[in-house]
């Protein structure tokens, strides 16, 4: 069978291995379809600080059909289509214990620390398994992972209707937790550096959105919030001027969740993160969010067609991450078709 490895920062490689045998506790997954996630594309620049080369067979945004399955408690059988969770844990350490499987003590995410979900077949832990409803094609159900980042981040934040909660980046992760904002009753401003970006989340139905270089980004906070400054954040870049002022775009007692990635230590200002007793939610992966999430999107609260900019095929996919690197602008979800 065929698998997409990244050998080393740079290069790309269709290679030929062999097909799993189906374990115990696992299915046997013929891939439909992966999506190219931005951590995917910083691995191939060689800019991901979680990687480490060689990765037989990037990504982690995997759709497919139960081709092998065993005796399971998740009425699954061969032939169901799912969507695949990649982050696998290890279910004995305190985190795992309580739970918290996004934050497990040695958690393995599939295409960054084990084995990623672009090859033709991909052996999967049963109970990372999501049966999807017919009505939801495996090429808008790429989105179903990368939506749940959003909803982890706004359930720590604790998001609620009738609340204002700024979004920092109008990529696919902060456009997916705009909509999940607009899900959950609250009203998301989005703020970002590309005004293309901003116009197509407006077109889309995000009802604020704001273009940061224009300056005088919390007078606008208070313009929209009639007063006050939104009562929740969340940061979708990683940008160290945006974490570093994080705390005037919340009111005080704000809630802030961290998602975006920082290349390096970032410098906050604790003392008014003190003063206005700011409650600060790193966020990993996502917990117990893809039922959540896959009702979100077959139900079309979110439009697919649009954040879908491009499907390619299995070939194609090194030139796509290329192109990505060089024309950011023009992509927000690339999903690549690996079995017809």
């Amino acid at each position: 069978m065929k698998v997409l490895c990244l050998p080393q920062k740079g290069e790309l490689v269709i290679r030929d291995i062999p097909k799993p045998r189906l374990e115990a506790g696992h299915a046997l997954i013929k891939i439909e379809t992966c999506g190219i996630c931005g951590s995917d594309v910083t691995a191939y620049q060689g800019i991901n600080p979680t990687l480490k080369y060689p990765v037989e067979g990037i990504g982690h945004e995997g759709t497919g059909i139960i081709e092998e399955i065993g005796d399971n408690d998740k009425d699954l059988k061969p032939g169901d289509r799912v969507v695949l969770e990649p982050y696998v844990p290890c279910n004995e350490c305190p985190m795992c214990k309580v739970k918290r499987f996004n934050n497990c003590e040695n958690l393995k995410v599939c295409g960054v620390h084990k084995n990623g979900m672009m090859v033709e077949y991909f052996q999967h832990p049963l109970q990372l398994l999501y049966k999807l409803p017919d009505t939801l094609d495996s090429h808008s159900a790429v989105l179903v992972e990368p939506l749940t980042i959003g909803l982890h981040a706004l359930n720590r934040a604790k998001v609620k209707a009738g609340e204002y909660c700024v979004v920092f980046g109008a990529g696919t992760i902060g456009l997916l937790t705009a909509f999940g904002c607009l899900n959950y009753g609250a009203v998301p401003v989005l703020i970002d550096v590309l005004q293309k970006r901003l116009n197509q989340a407006k077109e889309m139905g995000i009802p604020h959105t704001y273009n940061s270089t224009e300056g005088k980004t919390e007078d606008y906070l208070r313009d929209v919030c009639d007063g006050p400054l939104p009562d929740a954040m969340i940061d979708c870049t990683g940008s160290p001027p945006v974490i570093a002022n994080m705390h005037n775009m919340v009111r005080h007692g704000g809630r802030i969740s961290l998602v975006g990635w920082p290349h390096d230590p970032v410098i906050i200002n604790t003392i008014r993160c003190m003063q206005k007793e700011l409650n600060i939610y790193p966020c990993r992966n996502s917990n117990a969010k893809f039922p959540e999430s896959i009702n979100m999107v077959s139900g079309g609260r979110i439009p697919a067609d649009r954040i879908i900019t491009k499907m390619i095929g299995f070939e194609e996919t090194e030139s796509a991450i290329q192109d990505m690197i060089k024309n950011p602008i023009n992509y927000l979800k690339v999903a690549v078709t690996i079995n017809t």
